[in-house]
């Protein structure tokens, strides 16, 4: 007996393929709204120039992302993500209710996904829920996915670079080059990436520190308060222990800010950073008790955990960092401090013997070793003390403590690479502020006109 199959009509076959691929553009005009909010912010004439040159880069970066995870890295976590997504996309298109049951309080019930195990810690949980809800948008299309999750990085980058022009003309340059046009800080933070969200809210949040820090207005410090805090609190559900740091370092920074203002004594340089080193060890101190994960003896023994585990893990014929004699304290950690920050700038170094990848990455790090030597000749040459305003060292502090605890615990280096991507510009800014390559722009640039 022949088994009969339902077949749709032809008309209503092409009708719903028809609607389906109408869904896949109905968000454009949402996407060129968003596009158009941020130009808006792009006064002058060169800004326009630099904002849609580093858009597009920043677009096209997470494309190729998708596209080399797609075709030559076995798709990777962003085309994992992507269809852990769909599934859940499907669940809100058959039961909004326990869509939002999932979105809310995480309750999976009997939906196929993964990374369930530690729900309510997971950053990649999170992420999942977060992409849902553009993969929504989109009608799961992943390249339509990725650039709106690129635009988001590109928001954050693109606030934060207006804020350092605006009150540090002098490190606007270098802000430009370190955040949107550094080869691999834009590639690994586009894209369907968790980077990419901690990237757009990591600067946002800076940015905002920034703002709080330079107003003095009533008004305004009550609008950037109320738009800080969903940005932490996105911050740190993608990575809370970078985000402790830098909550620590410039909240007590805007603390002794605020003292200085009220108190002359505190006028010199030296006393303030006396006070505010103060300040973040009795910090430190009192976080140790708030939660065991920020207590120093956890931490140096996760470090430690992650270095052996991830060892383990690792294909020893690849390039890879090494800290043989590296101990769960923190006396080793200090010791180990200097070396992780090195290994994170320089390694893979040009004549390692590796494959293709890390070849790029070492033609990068070569780059950035030249860079650092021109800024070095440039400082021995002029033969006087740089200028760094006090919010922008702080951040140099940030980049040089998460640098450490994101080094120790990866011997992988192409992980490395990834991992060092949003915190690289912050280490650069400083850098490429302080060389020639600002001053060969400007000469560049006058010339043309």
């Amino acid at each position: 007996m022949r088994t009969l199959h339902h077949r749709a009509p032809p008309d209503e076959t092409e009708s719903f393929s028809c609607m389906n691929q109408l869904a896949d553009w109905l968000h454009l005009p949402v996407f060129f709204f968003l596009v158009l909010l941020l130009w808006r912010s792009a006064k002058g004439q060169a800004n326009a120039w630099v904002f849609w040159s580093a858009l597009l880069f920043k677009l096209s970066c997470g494309v190729l992302l998708g596209w080399v995870y797609l075709h030559y890295l076995g798709g990777g976590d962003t085309w994992v993500y992507h269809q852990q997504a769909f599934k859940v996309k499907e669940v809100a298109s058959q039961n909004l209710g326990q869509y939002f049951r999932l979105l809310l309080f995480n309750e999976t019930d009997n939906i196929p996904i993964g990374f369930t195990k530690w729900r309510d810690y997971s950053n990649s949980f999170f992420f999942l829920k977060l992409l849902s809800v553009v993969c929504l948008l989109t009608n799961n299309s992943y390249w339509f996915s990725s650039l709106y999750l690129s635009l988001f990085s590109f928001w954050g980058c693109w606030f934060l670079v207006r804020k350092v022009q605006e009150h540090y003309p002098d490190f606007g340059m270098g802000a430009i080059i370190a955040f949107l046009f550094f080869p691999s800080v834009v590639f690994w933070t586009s894209g369907i990436t968790k980077d990419a969200v901690f990237m757009g809210s990591l600067c946002l949040t800076v940015g905002l520190f920034l703002k709080l820090y330079k107003t003095k207005s009533v008004t305004e410090t009550t609008r950037g308060l109320l738009l800080l805090l969903p940005c932490v609190w996105l911050l740190w559900r993608i990575k809370f222990f970078l985000t402790a740091v830098l909550l620590v370092l410039l909240v007590t920074f805007l603390f002794v800010k605020w003292l200085v203002r009220r108190v002359d004594w505190l006028r010199p340089a030296i006393r303030q950073f006396m006070i505010w080193l103060g300040l973040l060890t009795a910090g430190a101190f009192i976080a140790s008790f708030a939660h065991p994960t920020f207590k120093l003896d956890f931490f140096a023994k996760h470090i430690l955990w992650n270095y052996r585990n991830l060892s383990a893990k690792t294909d020893l014929s690849n390039p890879h960092l090494e800290f043989p004699n590296l101990e769960p304290n923190l006396v080793s950690i200090l010791q180990h401090a200097p070396e992780a920050v090195l290994q994170m700038l320089v390694r893979p170094l040009l004549w390692e013997p590796a494959r293709f990848f890390y070849k790029a990455m070492a033609l990068e790090n070569t780059a950035l070793l030249l860079t650092i030597l021109l800024t070095v000749f440039q400082l021995l040459k002029n033969l006087k003390k740089p200028v760094l305003p006090s919010f922008l060292a702080v951040l140099l502090v940030f980049f040089c403590i998460a640098a450490v605890l994101v080094t120790l615990p990866t011997p992988n280096l192409g992980s490395l690479h990834r991992y060092r991507a949003p915190l690289l510009p912050f280490f650069l800014l400083v850098v490429i502020s302080w060389g020639p390559i600002p001053h060969w722009i400007k000469r560049l640039s006058s010339r043309r006109e």
